[in-house]
């Protein structure tokens, strides 16, 4: 038995426009989807073959898959020129002999009349397709358009004697929001070092077990460590000061830590921004 794909790879190029394998001992499944000029179609005479499919809108006009174990027919939905099959068991051929003309012409119109369907359906959904993008990139430069206007009104009411400068609106933002943000930082900064000292007192000997934990939960904030072996770090060092210090009281010198490092990062973002101008 000769594998029926090979064989066709091997002897025919995907250009041509007949095949002639007839009584090869071909099997299995044979895909000629790329073969779109294909005329002519003689697989017949091949008893282990047992399937097939052809290119999409083919060009074939006469095929015979006498002989074969095709029974899935599918593939004459692609015909849209066929004038003569020959069937896979009974050899009956469809097309020529008196009664059964009707039969080719029948499938083809019918995959003719499918064809422009589809045809058609395609070039109303590309249509719709092209209006609701159409009606997208409108929207978008309606909503640019208002950004833009928006913008320039909040530069007018803040500098109402200036003329209006993107750029110049965007440095004094970020030179306002540093204005705004530093002493926020400082302040917070205060009221952590604050809790730090207050929790160190009630530590007692302990205290060191303090600084331990805040620079742990700093490496999980900077992602330094692998946060399991940190958390369970933090864990045990909340069992040791259990005695000294409520978790409660613990937490929330925690949760100021992430406040104020969080804080400082985003002031550090806007230096950044204030030096590169």
């Amino acid at each position: 038995m000769v594998n029926a794909q090979e064989y066709i790879e091997n002897n025919f190029p995907k250009d041509v426009i007949e095949v002639n394998a007839a009584n090869k001992d071909l099997e299995g499944h044979l895909d000629l989807s790329k073969y779109p000029n294909l005329t002519k179609v003689n697989i017949g005479i091949n008893n282990q073959l047992t399937g097939l499919k052809l290119a999409h809108s083919n060009q074939i006009v006469w095929m015979s898959i006498y002989g074969t174990r095709i029974d899935d027919f599918s593939f004459l939905a692609c015909m849209l020129n066929i004038q003569t099959v020959y069937l896979s068991q009974s050899g009956e051929k469809i097309g020529d002999g008196p009664g059964n003309a009707y039969i080719a012409k029948a499938i083809r119109e019918s995959c003719q009349e499918n064809y422009k369907f589809q045809n058609s359906l395609r070039q109303s959904n590309q249509t719709q397709l092209d209006q609701e993008r159409k009606k997208n990139s409108d929207n978008s430069q309606r909503i640019k358009e208002l950004e833009q206007h928006q913008i320039k009104e909040l530069y007018n009411i803040t500098f109402s004697n200036s003329t209006y400068n993107f750029t110049n609106l965007k440095n004094d933002i970020i030179r306002l929001k540093f204005q705004e943000l530093a002493p926020q930082v400082r302040n917070e900064n205060a009221n952590l070092v604050q809790l730090i000292f207050e929790a160190k007192n009630k530590a007692g000997n302990l205290s060191s077990i303090v600084n331990l934990i805040l620079e742990t939960q700093k490496q999980i904030i900077q992602n330094s460590v692998k946060q399991e072996k940190l958390s369970s770090q933090i864990e045990a060092c909340q069992t040791i000061l259990a005695s000294s210090l409520a978790k409660e009281e613990l937490q929330i010198l925690l949760n100021k830590q992430i406040e104020v490092l969080e804080l400082e990062k985003h002031l550090e973002s806007i230096q950044r921004l204030i030096n590169e101008h």
